[in-house]
Parts: structure tokens; C-alpha cells; sequence
């Protein structure tokens, strides 16, 4: 009997503690999940009274002058308790969340916009929000501009003089904040930011299908980037359509964008897509291409690639030649609008293009030789960006000068266009189509 008793005199002071300790992982794991589940600062709040309250209960039993097996498991039952009140409070005072991506408070709609650096002058990272009607959608808002204010506000009509029907609080960058926006009836609403409400404008679409896609006229497809991945390696388009494609970047702090190239060479490029730093969703608007296939990927991480195939779409004519140009042939005869028949040249120097209009023919692609003769160190990087009013026809790439790249040009409808530096906005000239 005596070995028996010593036995267990030397197993208790072992078994116990490791029980205890068991116990507790048990109660913090499931209490964890409510921490996750309610929002931050009452995650914060609930944590620190259960621990208060643990630390006073372990307080009291280590004052004790003998610690008993049933003092020990006061102790376990009276931790499991406190943490079960906290965790009942927090689940009363704060609604739970819903799980999943892409869904905010109550499973509602998240839809991303953000202020870049320098949004002040270059506007929101986009100007098309699409939302769903008659449900309620989460606005999340990534203020990136260091030390500059913003906030979102949209209005019941097609411009700032009509009613507001919501007003983001405004956040000094860099910051991010939730907006919950109340459901909004199926049509197009105004917003911009009341700070700067003449340069961060755009549109929010309201209809049964929204929800984060972007709103704006002509087909289009949403890419996802998350986990340094795309969700797809194929974007389909129509050819010599311009169209729109919405990328959704769900990587948090990670930049990522979609350029398009001729093939994997990187040796012409089609399209190059702003880069963007997640969460946040941008619609890029890509020109009309030919019919044919294509290499996109991100240049930031080009391991994240795929295919664009571009195909005949609405009764094309199938020859060589009529994949570029509009429905009539140009008046330059059969070669004309042959591929890398039309050049052009323009220089940055003193923070100025020279010259700054450029003339081209329609219809015909167009190599544009840039000059950067601004060193970097002085007045930083350069680009030629060919704009519609507001939207993008095509964005060449930054290079520090002084040197030069030439721009590949897909095909254009005539008319007059306005070409840009996109990091000085003052840099600015006329692109004559004919």
C-alpha cells in the first residue's frame, strides 16, 4: 500500500498541472474564436477584463498558504467562467461577423476603393464603383496619401449639388476605415471627397448584379488577385472592342497590376495597368485590340501570368487588315494601316514635352519614341499617356531619364486625344488622329 501511495504522491504534483494546463488551452482556444468573431476594439476590451479577472483569481490562490487539488480546480472552473461571462458579454455588446472573403459586417458587400499617393491631383484608384441595389454594402476605404485627408461622400444625382445620401468620415493617410453605406435604390450616384471634390470624383452603379465590378459601359471581367495568384490564367475579350477589366486586389500591403504584352518576350507592350497596393479594386480600361493571343502578367510579380485571347466579336470582316480600324477603310489606301507603318517622337526636358501635339494616322499601330532627357534625381520618373477625357486609351511605362523607350500604340478611331505624364499632370499635349 505504502509504494502504491508514494506512486501517486509522485504522479499528482505531475498529472495535475499538466491537466490544468490542458483545461486552459481548451477555454482560450475556444474563447479565441470569439475574439475573432467581434470587431477589434471590443475583441480588445473582452480580452483585457478576462485577463484582469484571471490574473486576480491565480492572485488569490497563490496567497494561499497550502494549494490544494480542490483549490486548483476552483481556480481552473472559476478562469473557464470568467472567460465564458466575457465571451457572452462581447457576443450581446458586439454582433458577431460573418466569415468569408469579400463580405463585411452582416454578410453584406465589400467593395474597395482607395487614395492613392497623390490622390489629391490624380484622383481615386478608381472613378466606376459597382454596388447592389436595395442591400447594404460595406465601402472599404485604404487612405494611402501620407498626411493628406479624404473621405468618400455620395450624392442622390449626377453630380456635388445634389442630396447626400452618404458621408464617409474623413481619415488622414495613411489609414483605412469601413464604411457602411445603407442600401442604395438601382441607378448611377455621384461621390467624390469633400476635401478635394473637383479632382476625386466618379461614379457609383447601383443594380441587382453589383458588387464590386466596377460600374461603366461595355463588357468587361473581374481578375482576383490574391495570395501572390490570379484567379484565372485565360482573359477572354472582343476584338478592336474597347472594353474593361476590373482587378480586384485582395492581397493586403502587396502591389499588383495587369499588363499586356504582345507574348512573353515583354519586348512590346499592349496595355500597362496602374499598380496597385491591396485591398483595394482599380478598372482598368484596355483599348481595342486585334483579334489574336496575347501574354498578361503582373510586373511586379511576374510569376502571376496568363493568356488573353482576343477574339472576332459582332460580324468582324476576318482579313489581315481589318483587325485594326473602325468600320470604313482609311483613306490611306491598302497599306496604310499595315503594323509599324506610323512613327512618332516626342521629349521631356525641363519638366515640358516637346513638342505637344502629335499627329498619327487612324486606325494604324504607332511606335512613339520617348525621349527622357530630365535627370531622375531632380524631377524623378516620366511616361506618355494617351487619355479620352477621363479614361486611359493607353499608359506607357515610368523610366528615369535621361533615357528613351520606344511606345508601342494600338490602333486608334480618329479624333483628338490628350497624352499626359501621369506623375506630373501638368505635363500635357495634343494627340491629332486623322
Amino acid at each position: 500500500m505504502s509504494e502504491g501511495k508514494n506512486r501517486q504522491s509522485l504522479l499528482l504534483p505531475i498529472l495535475m498541472p499538466i491537466g490544468v494546463l490542458a483545461v486552459i488551452g481548451l477555454v482560450l482556444a475556444g474563447f479565441s474564436r470569439v475574439l475573432l468573431a467581434i470587431s477589434h476594439n471590443a475583441a480588445t476590451v473582452v480580452a483585457l477584463v478576462a485577463a484582469v479577472g484571471i490574473v486576480v483569481v491565480a492572485a488569490w490562490v497563490a496567497s494561499r498558504k497550502r494549494v490544494t487539488g480542490s483549490t486548483l480546480f476552483s481556480m481552473v472552473a472559476a478562469m473557464t467562467g470568467i472567460a465564458m461571462l466575457a465571451g457572452g458579454l462581447a457576443v450581446v455588446a458586439a454582433p458577431l461577423e460573418e466569415e468569408g472573403e469579400g463580405e463585411g459586417p452582416g454578410g453584406e458587400v465589400v467593395v474597395a476603393i482607395a487614395a492613392p499617393e497623390g490622390a489629391a491631383t490624380t484622383g481615386f484608384s478608381t472613378d466606376a464603383l459597382s454596388v447592389p441595389s436595395d442591400a447594404p454594402f460595406t465601402l472599404a476605404f485604404d487612405n494611402a496619401d501620407p498626411a493628406v485627408p479624404h473621405n468618400v461622400v455620395i450624392y442622390d444625382g449626377p453630380d456635388a449639388e445634389a442630396p447626400q445620401l452618404f458621408r464617409g468620415e474623413i481619415i488622414t493617410g495613411p489609414a483605412t476605415v469601413d464604411y457602411a453605406v445603407e442600401p442604395l435604390a438601382e441607378g448611377e450616384f455621384f461621390f467624390n471627397c469633400e476635401v478635394h471634390p473637383t479632382t476625386m470624383t466618379g461614379t457609383v452603379t447601383a443594380s441587382p448584379e453589383g458588387g464590386g465590378d466596377g460600374g461603366g459601359g461595355g463588357e468587361g471581367i473581374t481578375v482576383v488577385a490574391a495570395d501572390i495568384a490570379f484567379d484565372t490564367d485565360t482573359i477572354e475579350l472582343p476584338a478592336d472592342t474597347p472594353t474593361k477589366i476590373t482587378l480586384d486586389n485582395q492581397d493586403a500591403g502587396t502591389p499588383h497590376n495587369i499588363a499586356i504584352y504582345t507574348d512573353d518576350t515583354l519586348d512590346e507592350s499592349l496595355f500597362v495597368g496602374e499598380i496597385v497596393t491591396g485591398p483595394v479594386s482599380v478598372v482598368y480600361d484596355i483599348p481595342p485590340l486585334p483579334e489574336g493571343e496575347y501574354y498578361f502578367h503582373c510586373d511586379v510579380h511576374p510569376n502571376m501570368s496568363g493568356t488573353v485571347v482576343v477574339s472576332a466579336g459582332g460580324g468582324g470582316d476576318g482579313g489581315g487588315g481589318a483587325n485594326e480600324g473602325g468600320e470604313e477603310t482609311p483613306d490611306e489606301g491598302g497599306g496604310g494601316a499595315a503594323e509599324g507603318t506610323a512613327t512618332a517622337s516626342v521629349a521631356a526636358e525641363g519638366t515640358a514635352f516637346d513638342p505637344t501635339t502629335l499627329t498619327w494616322p487612324a486606325a494604324s499601330e504607332v511606335t512613339l519614341t520617348f525621349d527622357n532627357r530630365d535627370p531622375v534625381d531632380v524631377v524623378g520618373p516620366h511616361n506618355v499617356s494617351i487619355y479620352d477625357g477621363d479614361t486611359a486609351l493607353f499608359q506607357g511605362e515610368l523610366i528615369d531619364g535621361p533615357s528613351t523607350v520606344d511606345y508601342t500604340i494600338p490602333p486608334m478611331e480618329a479624333g483628338t486625344y490628350e497624352f499626359r505624364c501621369d506623375v506630373h499632370p501638368t505635363m500635357i499635349g495634343t494627340v491629332e488622329v486623322t
